[in-house]
Protein backbone atom coordinates (compact mmCIF):
# COMPACT_ATOMS: atom_id res chain seq x y z
CA UNK A 1 0.00 0.00 0.00
CA UNK A 2 2.73 2.50 0.72
CA UNK A 3 4.58 1.34 -2.09
CA UNK A 4 1.72 2.24 -4.33
CA UNK A 5 1.71 5.98 -2.74
CA UNK A 6 4.90 6.29 -3.48
CA UNK A 7 4.52 5.54 -6.60
CA UNK A 8 1.68 7.57 -7.46
CA UNK A 9 3.21 10.65 -5.74
CA UNK A 10 6.67 10.12 -7.10
CA UNK A 11 4.99 9.91 -11.04
CA UNK A 12 3.10 13.61 -10.12
CA UNK A 13 6.33 15.40 -8.72
CA UNK A 14 8.18 14.02 -12.19
CA UNK A 15 5.40 15.02 -14.31
CA UNK A 16 5.27 18.54 -12.59
CA UNK A 17 8.81 19.04 -12.44
CA UNK A 18 9.25 17.63 -16.29
CA UNK A 19 6.54 20.29 -17.07
CA UNK A 20 8.15 22.84 -15.39
CA UNK A 21 11.28 22.36 -16.70
CA UNK A 22 10.27 22.06 -20.66
CA UNK A 23 8.39 25.30 -20.53
CA UNK A 24 10.29 28.45 -21.92
CA UNK A 25 9.02 31.56 -23.59
CA UNK A 26 11.08 32.49 -26.36
CA UNK A 27 9.01 33.82 -28.95
CA UNK A 28 11.87 35.66 -31.03
CA UNK A 29 11.98 38.70 -32.94
CA UNK A 30 8.80 40.81 -33.12
CA UNK A 31 7.07 39.93 -36.68
CA UNK A 32 7.17 42.79 -38.88
CA UNK A 33 3.71 42.91 -39.23
CA UNK A 34 3.50 44.55 -35.98
CA UNK A 35 4.80 48.06 -36.34
CA UNK A 36 6.29 49.62 -33.04
CA UNK A 37 7.19 53.21 -33.90
CA UNK A 38 9.30 56.02 -31.62
CA UNK A 39 7.28 58.59 -30.57
CA UNK A 40 8.72 61.75 -29.37
CA UNK A 41 7.65 62.58 -25.76
CA UNK A 42 6.65 66.33 -26.57
CA UNK A 43 5.85 68.35 -23.24
CA UNK A 44 3.85 71.88 -23.27
CA UNK A 45 3.95 74.15 -20.78
CA UNK A 46 2.35 77.45 -19.94
CA UNK A 47 5.92 80.36 -19.29
CA UNK A 48 5.00 81.95 -16.14
CA UNK A 49 8.29 84.15 -16.37
CA UNK A 50 6.76 86.83 -18.21
CA UNK A 51 3.89 87.08 -16.37
CA UNK A 52 1.70 84.83 -18.61
CA UNK A 53 -1.78 83.77 -16.62
CA UNK A 54 -3.55 80.72 -17.67
CA UNK A 55 -6.51 83.15 -17.16
CA UNK A 56 -7.96 85.37 -19.70
CA UNK A 57 -10.26 87.80 -17.80
CA UNK A 58 -13.22 89.31 -20.45
CA UNK A 59 -12.54 92.27 -18.87
CA UNK A 60 -9.02 92.76 -19.84
CA UNK A 61 -9.26 90.40 -22.34
CA UNK A 62 -7.15 92.75 -25.28
CA UNK A 63 -4.45 92.97 -22.90
CA UNK A 64 -3.88 89.06 -22.33
CA UNK A 65 -0.52 87.63 -23.71
CA UNK A 66 -0.17 83.92 -23.34
CA UNK A 67 2.89 81.97 -23.99
CA UNK A 68 3.37 78.23 -24.29
CA UNK A 69 6.55 76.38 -24.59
CA UNK A 70 6.77 73.39 -26.42
CA UNK A 71 9.78 70.99 -26.05
CA UNK A 72 11.35 67.50 -26.65
CA UNK A 73 10.61 66.16 -23.01
CA UNK A 74 13.98 63.87 -23.33
CA UNK A 75 16.53 65.82 -25.38
CA UNK A 76 18.20 62.83 -26.86
CA UNK A 77 15.11 61.58 -28.60
CA UNK A 78 14.87 61.47 -32.45
CA UNK A 79 12.71 64.38 -33.06
CA UNK A 80 9.37 64.41 -34.46
CA UNK A 81 9.21 65.21 -38.43
CA UNK A 82 6.89 68.35 -37.33
CA UNK A 83 4.41 68.84 -34.72
CA UNK A 84 0.87 71.29 -34.89
CA UNK A 85 -0.21 73.24 -32.51
CA UNK A 86 -3.60 73.10 -31.36
CA UNK A 87 -6.21 74.20 -29.85
CA UNK A 88 -9.99 72.12 -28.23
CA UNK A 89 -12.42 74.55 -27.40
CA UNK A 90 -14.32 73.24 -24.05
CA UNK A 91 -12.76 69.85 -23.73
CA UNK A 92 -14.76 68.75 -27.25
CA UNK A 93 -12.58 66.61 -29.50
CA UNK A 94 -14.86 67.99 -32.02
CA UNK A 95 -14.26 71.42 -31.66
CA UNK A 96 -10.01 71.09 -32.42
CA UNK A 97 -8.66 74.10 -34.81
CA UNK A 98 -4.94 74.26 -35.65
CA UNK A 99 -2.96 77.36 -33.82
CA UNK A 100 0.24 77.17 -35.83
CA UNK A 101 1.25 74.30 -38.48
CA UNK A 102 4.60 72.92 -39.21
CA UNK A 103 6.84 73.29 -36.04
CA UNK A 104 10.00 71.53 -36.56
CA UNK A 105 12.56 73.33 -33.96
CA UNK A 106 12.50 72.16 -30.65
CA UNK A 107 11.92 73.72 -28.03
CA UNK A 108 9.95 76.93 -29.37
CA UNK A 109 7.52 79.47 -27.89
CA UNK A 110 3.94 79.76 -29.23
CA UNK A 111 2.51 83.25 -28.48
CA UNK A 112 -1.50 83.13 -28.05
CA UNK A 113 -3.36 86.03 -27.45
CA UNK A 114 -7.44 86.26 -27.00
CA UNK A 115 -8.18 87.80 -30.76
CA UNK A 116 -6.19 84.60 -31.92
CA UNK A 117 -8.67 82.36 -29.61
CA UNK A 118 -11.84 84.14 -31.07
CA UNK A 119 -10.79 84.63 -34.83
CA UNK A 120 -9.60 80.48 -34.44
CA UNK A 121 -13.28 79.52 -33.51
CA UNK A 122 -15.09 81.40 -36.63
CA UNK A 123 -15.44 85.20 -34.22
CA UNK A 124 -17.44 83.55 -31.28
CA UNK A 125 -16.79 85.92 -28.60
CA UNK A 126 -14.98 84.79 -25.36
CA UNK A 127 -17.44 83.84 -22.41
CA UNK A 128 -17.17 83.29 -18.75
CA UNK A 129 -16.91 79.47 -18.27
CA UNK A 130 -15.09 78.47 -21.53
CA UNK A 131 -11.43 76.95 -21.61
CA UNK A 132 -8.97 76.30 -24.19
CA UNK A 133 -6.63 73.46 -24.00
CA UNK A 134 -3.92 74.04 -26.33
CA UNK A 135 -1.37 70.57 -27.55
CA UNK A 136 0.24 69.34 -29.93
CA UNK A 137 -0.28 67.01 -33.11
CA UNK A 138 2.71 65.02 -33.41
CA UNK A 139 3.72 63.80 -36.88
CA UNK A 140 6.40 60.85 -37.18
CA UNK A 141 6.87 59.90 -40.50
CA UNK A 142 3.53 59.47 -42.37
CA UNK A 143 1.78 58.98 -38.94
CA UNK A 144 -0.27 61.34 -37.18
CA UNK A 145 -0.82 61.12 -33.05
CA UNK A 146 -3.83 63.20 -32.27
CA UNK A 147 -3.52 65.68 -29.02
CA UNK A 148 -7.10 64.83 -29.16
CA UNK A 149 -8.62 62.40 -31.31
CA UNK A 150 -12.77 62.00 -31.53
CA UNK A 151 -12.26 58.46 -29.69
CA UNK A 152 -9.77 57.59 -27.11
CA UNK A 153 -6.58 59.54 -24.99
CA UNK A 154 -4.55 61.49 -27.21
CA UNK A 155 -0.77 61.64 -27.39
CA UNK A 156 0.91 62.13 -23.86
CA UNK A 157 -2.83 61.49 -21.76
CA UNK A 158 -2.95 59.44 -19.07
CA UNK A 159 -0.58 60.03 -16.96
CA UNK A 160 -1.11 61.71 -13.93
CA UNK A 161 1.20 63.68 -11.27
CA UNK A 162 3.78 64.44 -14.56
CA UNK A 163 3.25 67.86 -13.66
CA UNK A 164 5.61 67.75 -10.72
CA UNK A 165 8.32 66.72 -12.90
CA UNK A 166 8.15 69.67 -15.80
CA UNK A 167 5.87 67.55 -18.18
CA UNK A 168 2.54 68.78 -19.47
CA UNK A 169 0.17 67.53 -21.72
CA UNK A 170 -1.79 70.71 -22.61
CA UNK A 171 -1.87 73.89 -21.22
CA UNK A 172 -5.89 75.25 -20.35
CA UNK A 173 -6.27 78.59 -20.87
CA UNK A 174 -9.49 79.89 -18.51
CA UNK A 175 -12.01 82.23 -19.09
CA UNK A 176 -13.19 84.18 -16.13
CA UNK A 177 -15.52 87.73 -15.86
Amino acid sequence: MKLGKFNILTAVVVTLLGALVSCSKDDGAIPKRIGIEDVPVITTNLVKNNGTLDTIFLATQGAYQGAIKVAMYFSDQVTPTKIDIVVRRNATATDVRVLQAGVTAFPTTINVTAAQLVTLFGGAALTSGQTYDVAPDIYVGDMKYQAFPAVGLGNGQGVTGMSTIGFGEYVRIRIRP
